[in-house]
């Protein structure tokens, strides 16, 4: 009887350990796979089939695993980095709800955004969610994952990284948060602004004007208008450039 061997090489077995690093430190800080509540073991099952797929397409290197100590904090590293960008863009979102509820006076309303599980902004919980469904929507989740095989391409295994530029790319990216804030907030600021300025204006001819009554649902009216017609410029102003985060060397 003949006898079929189904034994797998122990260095791939390895090479797909170490690959696993990776990806699961990407998917631990990305949003979404790093949601709190997401089953451990879901975690797990998907954290491995990436990277059997993965370690399928990229080099494999016996002498890149002789010092497994140095390579296991570099690919955890690697990983991070890579998933801090959607974190980022996701921390502009919430930065640019803060702002909208300032500006129309819900900022002492609030409730739990299911990523943090903290308590935040009605307006930062909404473009949370929206971030999420923009994510998957519009494929951006296969730009993460496209961004973590083309890495193998740059940072092969056992590949030393000069820790200097990743972290000044990952400062510059920073940076962003307060653009994606203020592009996102920045139409219903303009929209209350000129409401202030033309209720001023009232007051000045109409003394008797009870400007705090007036105001307040006049900026929530407009205001939610403003909002909800720049909600579909949202996309194009934030896509391109968490792309761009995404698959920068």
């Amino acid at each position: 009887m003949k006898v079929i061997s189904l034994a797998i090489p122990y260095f791939y077995l390895l090479h797909v350990m170490i690959v696993s690093i990776r990806v699961g430190a990407a998917l631990m800080f990305a949003p979404i796979w790093g949601y709190p509540g997401l089953p451990q073991y879901l975690r797990v099952m998907l954290v491995f089939s990436i990277a059997i797929g993965v370690s399928v397409v990229t080099p494999f290197s016996v002498q890149a695993y002789n010092n497994p100590g140095l390579v296991l904090p570099t690919e955890f590293l690697i990983g991070s980095l890579l998933s801090m960008a959607i974190r980022i863009a996701f921390a502009g979102l919430h930065m640019g709800g803060h702002m909208v509820s300032y500006h129309l006076g819900f900022s002492a309303v609030q409730a739990i955004d299911p990523q943090t599980m903290n308590r935040s902004t009605l307006m930062s919980g909404y473009l949370t969610m929206l971030g999420f469904v923009m994510l998957l929507a519009s494929n951006q989740h296969h730009t993460l994952f496209r961004a973590l095989t083309n890495s193998y391409a740059v940072f092969p295994v056992g590949a030393s990284i000069t820790t200097g530029q990743w972290f000044q790319a990952l400062i510059e990216a920073s940076s962003q948060i307060f653009v994606i804030g203020w592009k996102i907030a920045l139409p219903v600021f303009i929209a209350t602004f000129c409401v202030e300025l033309a209720v001023g204006f009232i007051a000045r001819m109409q003394p008797g004007l009870n400007t705090m009554v007036v105001t307040a649902p006049l900026k929530l009216l407009i205001g939610l208008m403003v909002f909800g017609a720049s909600l579909a410029f949202i996309p194009r102003a934030v896509g391109p450039m968490l792309e761009t985060m995404i698959l920068r060397k």
